[in-house]
């Protein structure tokens, strides 16, 4: 059986670490080398880094007291962090173009994470795919319920997507990727836990694995997405405000039959 996934999401605006609310609100609490150091001290599984700044090359403008003397472009961010990375690594944000994928992928992240070139620009996934494997892209949906339906947007949920979860689900089903990255953007930085009703449609209508991501306040809630069949439970805020986060939602999820790694 394979073990379900604890997943921290770190955010980076302008190369430093930050907690968001709903893609609106953001406030800084750190950079990114000292996370990841921190992370490689706790049972977490996978390591996930979204640059939403908005383009591929950081803006760098990092704060006085966030201890970087160096600028670095996003390929050396992602080999400097690499080498103290100890876990799989995801790199996603601004991503536009296969070079862009292929520089994630060669200066170290296992995986790259894409969303506005699904709507694009496909044939890049296709090509990518096909160039470093299925398992290395990770699609991110972002979504958001409006009037009753759930709409798609791309560009760090900037752009509202015509196409529907539907019939998006179903070109997901024809195109070359490992896992879906499942984002409800009302639910980022809520804390009032995952997105269920959409989990479970999504999981209905893909084959695809699926991380899902945005709520999470509690260790009850990484259960709940667990039992309706994500295969990663990710988050970023609540890593930032809970101590011991890794040992204690592990602990909950094994007392509740879940098969993680301890």
């Amino acid at each position: 059986m394979l073990k379900t996934r604890l997943i921290p999401v770190i955010l980076l605006k302008d190369g430093n670490v930050v907690k968001s609310k709903n893609f609106k609100t953001y406030q800084f609490v750190g950079n990114p080398f000292e996370d990841v150091m921190r992370f490689n001290q706790w049972k977490v599984d996978e390591l996930i880094y979204l640059n939403i700044t908005g383009a591929f090359n950081l803006n760098f403008n990092y704060r006085p007291d966030s201890n970087i003397n160096s600028n670095y472009s996003t390929a050396n961010l992602i080999k400097k962090i690499n080498k103290n990375c100890f876990m799989p690594l995801t790199w996603g944000g601004g991503i536009r173009s296969l070079n862009e994928i292929e520089q994630v992928l060669i200066n170290g992240a296992d995986k790259v994470s894409i969303n506005t070139i699904f709507y694009e620009n496909p044939k890049i996934i296709y090509e990518a795919s096909k160039k470093f494997g299925s398992q290395a892209i990770v699609l991110n949906l972002d979504i958001k319920l409006i009037n009753g339906k759930y709409s798609l947007y791309s560009n760090n949920g900037k752009k509202k997507q015509e196409i529907t979860l539907q019939d998006a689900l179903k070109k997901i089903e024809q195109i070359n990727v490992g896992e879906i990255l499942l984002h409800d953007i009302s639910k980022d930085g809520a804390g009032t836990g995952y997105n269920l009703e959409l989990l479970e449609y999504v999981k209905k209508n893909t084959k695809k694995k699926i991380i899902i991501l945005g709520g999470i306040g509690n260790y009850e809630q990484f259960v709940e997405g667990a039992k309706l069949g994500a295969s990663g439970l990710a988050a970023a805020n609540i890593w930032h405000f809970k101590e011991l986060v890794d040992l204690n939602a592990k602990k909950k999820l094994h007392s509740e039959g879940i098969s993680v790694r301890i």
